[in-house]
């Protein structure tokens, strides 16, 4: 996933500096579209309005003073609320935002025979109960350091350099994921550091799974995502915590 394709972190950051008077209301609309088109989906009235003006405008009226992103795996569903069907929505799609009294997840729609490729479809789901407190920056920043650090001297060990060489360049451009951040003025610097070393981590993970040069193995495969498992965990804890920091600012 790129960093312009997390369309709930988008909406999490951007949507909490709109509650908290630092960007306009269009800017928040500016953030989260891309080049597919947005449909409303299940829990919306009609389909004219922007799904995620009619969710900003909710989520203010009752009360809201930051959003809280949710990036659910299966295994560490962390964050996540909802009914069992918003849940499973959020699962599915690998990612949620949540302000008082409901949540919003966003889902690729069927492919289409229009060049404006598949849509994303936004679905509301009202919620009985507040997401659990969000990832700390210092325990985030701390558990990717350790993960990178431990993760690095296991693959020396192994002699992964002599594979990794064959994407060097992928692994280049990857690096520079950081760079390509899309956040209000407004966001925490601390968490705008700290997005900025979890994205490229991100791109370099994607990297190393496409990659078919070295251990093709089943075994391989399968040896090489256990020792890269608590860098993956390292890293989407670091996004949470990156993109709910407003939330943590706004309770300290």
């Amino acid at each position: 996933m790129l960093v312009s394709q997390r369309q709930c972190a988008q909406l999490a950051a951007w949507g909490s500096a709109w509650l908290q008077g630092s960007v306009a209301f269009d800017a928040v609309l500016d953030a989260v579209a891309t080049n597919r088109r947005q449909l409303a989906g299940p829990g919306y009235v009609g389909h004219e309005a922007h799904p995620v003006g009619a969710s900003l405008t909710s989520w203010k009226q009752a009360g809201s003073e930051v959003l809280l992103l949710a990036l659910p795996v299966p295994g560490d569903v962390r964050g996540l609320a909802g009914p069992p069907e918003f849940r499973s929505a959020a699962l599915a799609a690998g990612e949620a935002v949540f302000g008082l009294m409901f949540g919003v997840t966003v889902t690729l729609g069927p492919e289409t025979p229009s060049s404006a490729g598949r849509p994303l479809i936004w679905q509301r789901g009202d919620i009985d109960s507040q997401p659990s407190a969000p990832v700390s920056l210092s325990d985030a920043e701390y558990e990717l350091a350790e993960a990178i650090r431990e993760t690095a001297s296991l693959f020396a060990r192994r002699d992964a350099p002599s594979w990794l060489a064959d994407v060097a360049p992928a692994l280049s451009d990857a690096r520079r994921a950081g760079e390509r951040l899309h956040l209000p003025a407004s966001h925490p610097p601390r968490a705008v550091r700290l997005l900025a070393q979890a994205e490229r981590m991100a791109a370099v993970l994607r990297v190393i799974d496409a990659d078919d040069t070295g251990e093709v193995t089943a075994a391989g495969m399968a040896e090489r995502s256990a020792a890269l498992g608590p860098l993956r965990l390292a890293v989407r804890h670091a996004l949470l915590a990156g993109y709910n920091a407003p939330a943590e600012v706004a309770a300290s």
